[in-house]
């Protein structure tokens, strides 16, 4: 049974909604036993770093929940239903996790005098992943009726190209994305220079960059070898799908959030693809079933060529 879209947000919301009222429920509870400040960022087992008010903390938590909760709500909606069951789960598990921690900080500051000596043990974390993990099985089970799999985006049944025998042909288009190649070479630039000023983890950053500066330009060509997405002028990263897996090809249009839940390299239940904006995709089904996409002009013409392609091969000679 179809799920309208506005079900969809308000399942996807819902946990956020509770798990901020559980904060202002345990911070009502405790809160003639909270020093002021309070902590509230711990590094590792040592004492706290970070200090804030009673009524700070409870503001920004409660700001966060609900916005994030939003966010989660206003994605649900706009996707398919098969990409919006798997924005619940995380949604359910991301409400967890974030309403665990902040009644674990609450806790710990209400069992001490002086907020420096608030200690955050490693079991909170253990149970802060624990009820993630629980709140996520909660949204898996509300959804298990919906589909786990969905054909990526809308169209018809691809048509084939009249090559003649022993004649070749190819297919080549370049696609971009201007914002993901500026977010690639953002995030690079400040993963280098946080990796210079305090230490190695801004190089996950600028590895995130360079996936997005990856991805953020390609040149996709369809021909004897299959299907091959590479980075222009560059051998990786790249998509190949020889022609012995591919068992058709359409034109489709795809919606970066519908279909995928976001732009860049994708992956999702029955399909992976490499969406750089709205609009008409090449879309190859392979042998295994699962499906890859790739958003490019004159999607229709690669994909009739692939078609054919993959019928002189397995015609007989």
């Amino acid at each position: 049974m179809p799920i309208s879209s506005a079900p969809r947000a308000l399942l996807a919301g819902l946990p956020f909604a509770a798990a901020a009222l559980v904060a202002s429920a345990v911070r009502t509870a405790l809160r003639d036993r909270l020093p002021d400040p309070m902590a509230t960022h711990f590094p590792g087992s040592g004492p706290p770093d970070g200090f804030s008010s009673g009524s700070g903390f409870l503001v920004v938590g409660l700001l966060m929940l609900v916005g994030t909760g939003a966010l989660f709500g206003v994605v649900a909606g706009r996707q398919r239903v098969g990409a919006a069951r798997w924005t619940v789960v995380l949604g359910w598990g991301t409400a967890g996790l974030l309403g665990s921690v902040a009644v674990s900080v609450l806790r710990v500051n209400a069992a001490v005098g002086d907020a420096h000596d608030a200690r955050m043990p490693w079991w909170h974390l253990a149970v802060a992943g624990a009820v993630a993990a629980v709140a996520g099985a909660g949204g898996w089970l509300l959804t298990r009726g919906w589909p786990r799999t969905w054909e990526v985006g809308e169209g018809t049944a691809g048509t084939s190209l009249a090559l003649r025998d022993g004649e070749r042909a190819v297919w080549v288009r370049r696609a971009g994305s201007l914002p993901l190649t500026l977010l690639g070479s953002a995030l690079i630039a400040a993963g280098l220079v946080a990796a210079a000023l305090v230490g190695w983890w801004g190089l996950p950053v600028a590895g995130a960059g360079l996936a997005s500066l990856g991805f953020g330009r390609v040149q996709v060509t369809v021909g004897p070898q299959g299907l091959v997405v590479a980075q222009s002028g560059l051998r990786w990263p790249r998509v190949r799908i020889p022609l012995e897996q591919v068992e058709s090809a359409s034109r489709r249009t795809i919606s970066p959030l519908g279909d995928f839940g976001g732009w860049g390299y994708r992956v999702r239940p029955g399909a992976t693809g490499v969406v750089l904006r709205a609009g008409e995709a090449l879309v190859v089904r392979r042998t295994g079933g699962r499906e890859f996409a790739v958003t490019v002009d004159d999607a229709g013409t690669a994909a009739a060529l692939l078609n054919s392609l993959v019928a002189r091969k397995d015609s007989p000679c």
